[in-house]
């Protein structure tokens, strides 16, 4: 049977051509050009995938993709968006789009996206199937109870018991009546106290309660929560309710059956965020690209005239080019692969100088004043060299930048100042370049923020946070427009600890 898929978008000729697509593919395809139309086609033939553009006149894509998992969350839902609608790309996934892509559409990107979808679905229709069977095999037990009582509870008490995700049982007032092995593990044996006290530590039911829609319709629901414990710790889980009833047919009481998703939530954010950051850097990339094309036109056409001026304003610009992709694609790779902190026992001394050496070229190839001030006694520590020299490197080039942009004052000065003592090593960058207002501030470490327009990916200081946060420090920020920037970095005695030079 061919699976059902609506497509959205106001323009024809992206229907007609996306719409023969899909149908080559295999889809029952069904087309429409608002979101008006899109909610009347959706109810009637209740397609297992929407694919729908993000703008579109009336009804946008953001406001269809919430009116359609109001009325069936089981329905998957791919929008379709510009380079300049991240923001709104981003604000689909808080409203569980199951992806996005971009235009131009490539074949590639429309097929991982509804391969994903697919896999979806077909997961969310095992666990349905799954939960089905648990509901009957519930049902059986309470039969067996009739004929006996003793043998039949006991029967149902293991099943209910070992269970390999949290099982509890609600009552009318959201009492937990009883709780499986595993829940009691992790949420402790509660039983007799609000299911929303225990599991999400808060005084009052929660808005979307999946219990509270299973007493009201005597149906099973399903929700994704986020569940906390008395200790603070935290998982996504996947929830689905069932309703218990009594002689009469009433619901007298909700099983609650909830499987711990996180890991799974972990990879999705994670694969979200990283093709968030290929479609930045597409735009960054080519850019550099077209950058580098005119290096090397002069220097071919230095070359060809034998001017030496015009061959080494080419090279320059030819290696100006390639450093930035060189750094670009080592932030990916860093974002990409999650690294673990490797501490190892260095010269603080020879770090810092290591560090200033690195970002001394370029500071004097911008006419930038670079004084190092380094604490005489300092004695050496452990850190991880490698990733804290990188982080350290991206708040320099940061200075750098700040000084490069600011035409107002004649001179630029940045100060690299690193100190220690038995608490803590601490690094000062302070540059008197153009600084940033307060709204900047709150955003320099956020992924893909940059003030920089086309020069900036807005990658290297969220993955400098990101690595002085695995050493356990902090980076403290003061800044004034057209004063300068200050980041001071406290790397704590637990994860810098000194030795006494041997």
């Amino acid at each position: 049977m061919e699976e059902k898929i609506l497509l959205v978008d106001d323009e024809e000729g992206i229907r007609k051509v996306l719409g023969i697509s899909l149908a080559d593919s295999g889809y029952l395809v069904f087309t429409a050009e608002n979101g008006d139309e899109a909610l009347r086609i959706f109810r009637q033939e209740q397609p297992a995938i929407v694919l729908s553009d993000i703008k579109m006149p009336g009804m946008d894509g953001i406001e269809l993709l919430k009116k359609i998992k109001r009325e069936n969350p089981d329905t998957e839902v791919i929008l379709i968006t510009g380079h300049g609608d991240m923001e709104l790309a981003i604000k689909s996934l808080k409203y569980e789009a199951a992806d996005f892509i971009t235009k131009p559409i490539s074949d590639d990107d429309l097929e991982r996206a509804l391969q994903k979808s697919r896999e979806k679905i077909i997961l969310k229709r095992k666990l349905k199937d799954y939960t089905e069977n648990l509901e009957s095999l519930v049902w059986q037990k309470n039969q067996k109870l009739t004929a006996a009582e003793k043998q039949a509870a006991e029967s149902r008490t293991a099943v209910f018991d070992e269970m390999p995700f949290y099982m509890t049982v609600h009552d009318r007032e959201f009492n937990l009546l009883a709780a499986n092995r595993l829940f009691r593990e992790y949420f402790g044996d509660e039983t007799g106290r609000k299911c929303y006290e225990v599991c999400k530590q808060t005084k009052s039911p929660c808005s979307d309660c999946p219990v509270a829609r299973t007493f009201e319709n005597a149906k099973t629901n399903q929700s994704e929560i986020l569940l906390t414990a008395e200790n603070g710790s935290q998982c996504n889980a996947l929830v689905w309710t069932s309703p218990l009833k009594d002689a009469s047919g009433a619901v007298n009481r909700v099983m609650v059956m909830a499987a711990d998703i996180s890991a799974v939530a972990d990879i999705q954010d994670h694969l979200s965020s990283l093709g968030l950051m290929i479609g930045s850097l597409s735009h960054s990339i080519k850019g550099l690209l077209t950058g580098m094309d005119g290096g090397v036109y002069l220097l071919d056409s230095g070359l060809s005239k034998k001017d030496p001026d015009k061959m080494g304003e080419g090279l320059e610009i030819v290696k100006l080019m390639a450093d930035r992709i060189k750094n670009m694609v080592l932030d990916v790779l860093y974002y990409a692969k999650e690294r673990n902190v490797k501490k190892e026992r260095v010269r603080l001394p020879d770090f810092a100088e290591g560090v200033a050496d690195v970002i001394a070229p370029r500071m004097k190839k911008n006419a930038v004043s670079f004084i190092r001030d380094f604490a005489p006694d300092m004695k050496d520590c452990e850190m991880d060299e490698d990733q804290l020299r990188s982080a350290l490197i991206n708040i320099l080039e940061n200075a750098v930048d700040a000084c490069t942009e600011d035409k107002a004052k004649p001179l630029h000065t940045v100060e690299f100042r690193v100190r220690a003592d038995e608490k803590e090593t601490v690094f000062d960058i302070q540059d008197n370049g153009i600084g940033m207002d307060e709204e900047k501030k709150k955003k320099i470490f956020t992924l893909f923020f940059s003030s920089k327009a086309t020069r900036g990916t807005g990658i290297g200081l969220f993955v400098s946070d990101k690595i002085i946060r695995q050493h356990g420090g902090t980076i403290e920020v003061i800044s004034e427009p057209g004063k300068g920037t200050h980041f001071c970095v406290r790397i704590p005695l637990g994860s810098g600890r000194q030795y006494d030079a041997e």
